[in-house]
Parts: C-alpha cells; structure tokens; sequence
C-alpha cells in the first residue's frame, strides 16, 4: 500500500485503532500517510444554538499537535490537511485528488455494534477500498483471507483485491459460498459453478484457496449471519475479511449484509467499491 488515508475529527478513539493497524501492518513498506481533517461549515440553526466554527488557524495547530504525537507514539510520519465543507464529499474528493490505494477508517468512538455516520457513507460512496476496523481489535497477522460469494456478478469484483492482498502478505483465502434447503435447483448450481470457478482461478494465479460451503441456512437472508459466525469462530482462523461496500441492488445504499459483517465482525473487514464496468470474461 503506498498511499493509505486515515481521517480525524480530533476527538475520535478509532483513529488510535487506525493507526495501530497501519503500523503494524505496513512497517515494512514505504507507505505515505494522509492525515485528513474535514472542518464542517456550522449551519444557520447550529449557529443560533451557540454552536461556533473553529478558526482554521486553530484546526493548523491542533492538525500540527496531532502529527507530532502519532509520530511519537506510532513512529509513523503523517501528512496533514484541512479541507472544509461536507465530510463525505471532501474525503472521497481528497482520496482522487492523491489517488489513494487504501483508506482506514473506524467503525465507530466506541465498542458497541454499530458504524459512525460518516464510515457508512464512505463505505457506500468511495471509489476506493476501505478497511473497517473497531476500537476493540487488535492487529494481527493477516494469514486467512475470507472471501464471501454470492450470485451477483459484481461479488466477484473482490477477488483480484484478494489476489494481491494474499501475496502481500502471504495469506490463504477461504471462499465463503451459501447454499440451503429448498433453493432453486439452477441457483444452486450456479453458486457452486462460481465458487469452484473463482477458486481455479485463484489457484492459477498462485493464491492458495480452500471453498467453505455455509451449508446452515434456512434462507438466502441467513447467509450475512452464517459468514459472521464463520469469520468469528477463533477456530476457523481468519484474520481479514473482504465484502462489497454496495451492489448491483443496492447501488444507492451499503449492502445492509455488509454492514451487518462491517458491524459485528471481530477482525479488519475491507469493504471493495463497486464498479460499474463489469468483469473480465475469466471471472465469470
């Protein structure tokens, strides 16, 4: 990762679980650090409750303090910018401005199951990937990638992220596939076709790759569930976990299956924008 991201509001406990992950698992690369503050314009009515702006002379100093401490405690050298307007917006117009490869963003200020406003209108705007990880985490080697596959061409869009995930670090992927009683017989065959299908190709491309079939679900509705417990289980060993951040039937919202596992995961999840090109033939 050369060019990796990570966003600060100045009071935000996730920005510590951040820049643990980054430290630990970039310290061999030549990673540059962005450091990025969004100033939000105060509205009319934030302004007649009292609410003030902060003076951007002020924000420099406290982006400057910042800096010095993460370099003091995470021997990490930061670049540091302002922008102002709407959080979302400058952010994704930032990551294209630097072309980014990867930005780190927590799930929320605390422990508790759920994803801070501003990370679940990344995950379902950004043109680039973002890894998810809460306060509660500790980093870890990545050595078991999961890969959840669903029908939906766009799923597969994950896989060559995994590829080079999994040679970074040296790590297995482990393809996730659901299947249940009472599914339609062509689904079912479908499912399977593409698992063993996008496992071949990862074999080909020397990725090692083991197929898991989540074979207890009563409907397709169970499957986020099913891939959540899999990803927990301490036995299973897995360190990463990669989802779509939206697809093709909820291009204007996150995938809520998604956010369920962003949620409640108890690894790093990366969350892949998707992209409207389609697939090259040899994913299909």
């Amino acid at each position: 990762m050369k060019k990796v991201l990570i966003t600060t509001d100045f009071n935000d406990l996730s920005l510590n679980a951040c820049l643990r992950f980054c430290k630990y698992m970039f310290k061999d690369s030549t990673t540059d650090y962005y450091l990025l503050h969004v100033s939000e314009q105060v509205g009319f009515f934030a302004r007649l409750l009292g609410q003030q702006e902060k003076a951007p002379e002020y924000q420099e100093l406290q982006l400057e303090e910042l800096k010095k401490n993460i370099k003091k405690l995470y021997d990490l050298d930061v670049k540091p910018y302002i922008r102002k307007g709407s959080v979302t917006e400058q952010i994704n117009l930032f990551a294209k401005e630097i072309e980014i490869d990867l930005m780190v963003a927590g799930t929320s200020n605390t422990s508790v199951n759920v994803i801070g406003a501003n990370t679940h209108r990344l995950i379902r705007t950004s043109d680039y990937p973002i890894m998810t990880v809460n306060i509660a985490i500790d980093p870890k080697p990545i050595k078991n990638i999961a890969l959840p596959i669903e029908l939906y061409l766009s799923s597969r869009q994950k896989v060559p992220y995994a590829i080079k995930w999994a040679k970074e670090f040296g790590a297995k992927v482990t393809l996730l596939i659901g299947t249940w009683e009472g599914q339609d017989e062509e689904d079912l065959t479908k499912i399977k076709v593409i698992g063993s299908g996008v496992q071949k190709f990862l074999l080909d491309k020397g990725v090692n790759c083991d197929i898991v079939n989540l074979k207890d679900l009563k409907t397709g509705k169970d499957y986020a569930d099913e891939v959540i417990k899999y990803i927990n289980d301490e036995e299973n060993k897995v360190d990463l976990c990669m989802v779509m951040g939206r697809d093709e039937s909820t291009d204007f919202a996150a995938d809520p299956r998604a956010q369920d596992i962003v949620r409640f995961a108890k690894i790093p999840v990366v969350c892949i924008p998707l992209k409207h090109q389609g697939m090259k033939t040899e994913f299909l």
